[in-house]
């Protein structure tokens, strides 16, 4: 069986039907990024090793991708990386006591692919460690409004990944539109695209987040060749989601 290495763990081929064997696992098209810009985005580390991103929403809570722990979801092997421009060194480093996916999370499709990562031990919020904006129910926005996407990934396709935060502005894509003029049925109503030739994301920066003015609409999914207009990134509908994001916290803050 082909395995192909998208978040930093072995995910097999069967589960990643619409990933191409030739995919960017990469930001591209971004540039160098400082932490204190963007203190909302962490490193999610397995066994120490950065594997996808993430975003604060909480000081004890994470959001990222479910697919990102579809191969190890044990949280005495994850911990977060916070408040550092650095991927190996610097910030706040917390283990992390629950992982959540959602229950419907489908690993062929990749419908549903959302997860709240609860922590051990709450950070200390400040310059660099700072909480993300979730949009309002109902929020909405048109083709070609700019969005800005954050990640760690691979910086080409055999490559190593980035040492330092890289950033990139990005089109957003209505869910009609990606629907009808890119990927067909396999847009659900809970997926959006954003990107254009020579910029977008890819699943090395799978599950951080895709922010337009200071709020959070999408987390890093999936995809096809990267930086090319014709197969713009998807993201997961952070508004679809807000009952189970609110109903996760709350049920978690109860058990403390």
């Amino acid at each position: 069986m082909t395995v192909i290495y998208l978040s930093g763990n072995p995910i097999s081929n069967s589960s990643l039907r619409r990933i191409s064997q030739n995919s960017f696992v990469r930001i591209v098209g971004g540039q160098d990024a400082d932490i204190a810009d963007y203190p909302y985005q962490v490193s999610v580390l397995i066994d120490g090793q950065h594997a996808c991103g993430g975003s604060i929403i909480a000081n004890n809570f994470i959001l990222s991708a479910a697919h990102c722990f579809a191969e190890e979801s044990r949280a005495s092997h994850i911990t977060i990386r916070a408040g550092s421009t650095y991927r190996t060194t610097g910030g706040q480093v917390v283990q992390t006591k629950t992982i959540t996916a959602h229950p419907n999370f489908n690993e062929d499709t990749y419908d549903y692919d959302i997860a709240v990562v609860e922590l051990a031990s709450p950070l200390v919020l400040g310059t660099n460690v700072q909480t993300v904006s979730l949009p309002p129910s109902g929020t909405a926005f048109s083709n070609g409004e700019n969005s800005v996407a954050t990640g760690w990934g691979l910086t080409r396709n055999d490559g190593d990944l980035a040492d330092v935060l890289q950033v990139v502005t990005l089109p957003l894509i209505t869910t009609a539109t990606c629907k009808s003029n890119y990927y067909g049925s396999a847009i659900s109503s809970r997926m959006f695209c954003a990107g254009a030739a020579g910029k977008d994301s890819c699943f090395g920066d799978s599950g951080g987040p895709l922010v337009s003015d200071s709020i959070q609409l999408g987390i890093v999914s999936w995809g096809d060749v990267c930086g090319q207009a014709s197969t713009p990134g998807v993201y997961t509908k952070v508004t679809e989601f807000l009952s189970f994001i609110n109903s996760i916290i709350s049920v978690k803050k109860k058990t403390l």
